[in-house]
């Protein structure tokens, strides 16, 4: 739907552009951003969930071990509470990516998309557009969602 959605813009800046109408193209631009934003924070809601689902599964097995030593340090975590007992985002996606894999690992990966998530919903529309075509996000964000494990 994303592409339906996005050519149909296309033709019609470029059409705009082809008429010398610089402000209607400008407009239709703003559009396209608007476009690329809503569904990259859809997305967004797609991998932070299987993150959060992740956090919990992993919460679940630490607090139910049978070694106090490990059981121990999970216990303070409610993987039943919605915010996961006020554990920031990096922590949970800490908890189930691996954080130590260089400078393109999938962790490093979430936080750049995570502070880009930040920005459009608290209001600041990005200046640029963002791919957010099939193809790019079958290779990174989308992913990311099988990526993401529980610590077992």
């Amino acid at each position: 739907m994303y592409l339906e959605i996005d050519n149909v813009f296309e033709v019609e800046r470029s059409a705009a552009v082809a008429a010398s109408d610089g402000p209607k193209a400008v407009r239709i631009e703003v559009k396209q951003r608007l476009n690329d934003q809503s569904y990259f924070i859809f997305g967004w809601g797609q991998l932070e969930t299987a993150i959060d689902e992740a956090c919990r599964s992993a919460i679940r097995t630490r607090r139910g071990s049978a070694n106090r030593a490990t059981r121990r340090g999970w216990e303070f975590y409610d993987p039943d509470d919605k915010r996961l007992s006020g554990l920031k985002f990096e922590n949970r996606a800490a908890l189930v990516l691996d954080k130590d894999r260089g400078a393109d690992c999938a962790w490093k990966k979430v936080i750049r998309y995570y502070n880009m998530r930040n920005q459009i919903a608290h209001g600041t529309l990005l200046a640029s557009r963002i791919d957010v075509t099939e193809e790019r996000f079958e290779k990174g964000y989308w992913s990311m969602c099988s990526a993401v494990s529980p610590l077992r």
